[in-house]
């Protein structure tokens, strides 16, 4: 495959060629893991659970709400007894603009939002193009119950509301094909959708391109340490890969409690390292032995949690051997950033924070996992392959020039020039 390494220069100059007068396509947001708000139903009605005062206020009582659990006989999860969870804003954007889950937060679209996610690019988009993108009609997100796996979102029924939103928009739209964005896991869940829910005439009918930003194909070893200890030790602080939010807005939060919750979530197990990509590398050290990923029966027993693995073998087999969606494909993500690939346990495993080594990536999602897509480049359907040198897993979603490259799929139906394109962004700031 050839890679066309484009100066910042050359960069500014292939975006600002682009002469953009009309929209195309309307836009359907698929946010990642954490970044749907789920709501609980009590006396008074549905409140805010994730990301809402009582997660900060009540963090056990709220992360024991939140826990799933697991039946090894059926397969099968459930909320805990006497919980009903529900996501919110299907179909909208506000939801997923912002991550705060309670009454008190902001309109849509009114202010800045306290914990902004996909709010830059949707503001971009229906300001640039008033005429064309317009919440809720040409520009929608799908959030979804990020705790659960595909096949179990299969069967509460999202992806058939998937569908059925996608044709709506490209109703709304002016019979102009849907172009899905989705990030971090949205990517691993839209390419469930694509490969096993709706059959090839229909994505020709309906799909104009498929843009995974940070597309977290074969996990990331942040799920590792989530399931571990709840966190890692990076130059002394503390972070919580799982949970990347709290720590700023939360104050206090117990380790081990994020980490029991993060046990019970199968979409977490969906996460972690596949060894079909990831072999023989070494992922967690401690004084007793070295593991690979194909040594989690053995890590789920040392760290007294058999149960994982029986959660993991159940959903090892979703999105197997990465099958290409066979549709246009541009897909987009960060490099050069240090992102954890292994970590190195003292005697208190698993109740303490590791120390981490370093591999590249874009800090959350490695770049082994970011480049399983560059598998689907000799599909029937255009394949691109755009790298951002320096953008970070949560920049990916309003960085400007991530947003510019964007844009010129949406108005002329293409990306960068060459298959494979190497995007310099520091330039794009301004």
């Amino acid at each position: 495959m050839r890679v066309a390494l484009v100066t910042f220069a050359t960069a500014v100059m292939v975006l600002r060629a682009v002469v953009f007068t009309e929209a195309r396509s309307p836009i359907l947001i698929v946010p990642g893991l954490t970044a749907s708000q789920l709501y609980k139903k009590g006396p008074l009605g549905w409140r805010g659970l994730w990301l809402g005062l009582k997660l900060c206020l009540n963090v056990n009582s709220a992360l024991k709400d939140l826990s799933l659990v697991f039946n090894p006989a059926t397969g099968r999860y459930q909320n805990q007894p006497g919980v009903d969870i529900r996501t919110s804003g299907f179909g909208d954007t506000c939801k997923t603009e912002y991550l705060f889950a309670d009454p008190i937060e902001q309109g849509c679209g009114k202010q800045r939002p306290i914990i902004p996610y996909f709010y830059t690019m949707v503001k971009y988009f229906v300001e640039q193009y008033p005429q064309y993108y317009k919440r809720g009609v040409t520009i929608r997100a799908a959030p979804y119950d990020w705790r659960l796996a595909q096949d179990q979102l299969q069967a509460s029924g999202y992806y058939s509301s998937v569908q059925s939103l996608i044709e709506i928009m490209y109703r709304d739209g002016g019979n102009a094909k849907v172009t899905i964005v989705a990030h971090s896991m949205g990517g691993p869940v839209s390419l469930f959708f694509l490969n096993n829910v709706v059959t090839q005439q229909w994505k020709d009918t309906y799909i104009n391109a498929f843009i995974p930003l940070s597309g977290a194909w074969s996990g990331g070893n942040f799920a590792l340490a989530a399931v571990i200890s709840g966190g890692i030790n990076a130059s002394g602080i503390q972070h919580h890969p799982l949970f990347p939010s709290l720590r700023k807005y939360c104050h206090g939060l117990p380790p081990l409690a994020l980490r029991n919750a993060a046990r019970t979530f199968p979409s977490v197990s969906t996460l972690l390292p596949k060894p079909s990509v990831w072999g023989k590398t070494v992922l967690v050290k401690t004084p007793n032995r070295c593991y690979t990923a194909n040594d989690y029966e053995a890590l789920f027993a040392d760290m007294n949690h058999p149960l994982g693995f029986e959660m993991y073998t159940s959903t090892s087999i979703i999105n197997e051997g990465f099958p290409a969606p066979n549709v246009p494909v541009f897909c987009f993500y960060g490099t050069d950033v240090p992102t954890p690939e292994t970590f190195i346990y003292d005697s208190g495993f698993p109740n303490t924070f590791p120390l981490v080594v370093n591999g590249s990536g874009d800090g959350t999602v490695n770049l082994l996992s970011s480049e399983v897509c560059l598998n689907w480049a000799n599909q029937t359907q255009p394949f691109q392959n755009v790298t951002f040198p320096g953008v970070t897993h949560g920049e990916m979603v309003s960085n400007k020039a991530v947003l510019r490259a964007i844009e010129n799929i949406l108005l002329n139906g293409n990306g960068p020039t060459s298959s494979s394109m190497v995007m310099r962004h520091c330039s794009l700031y301004y």
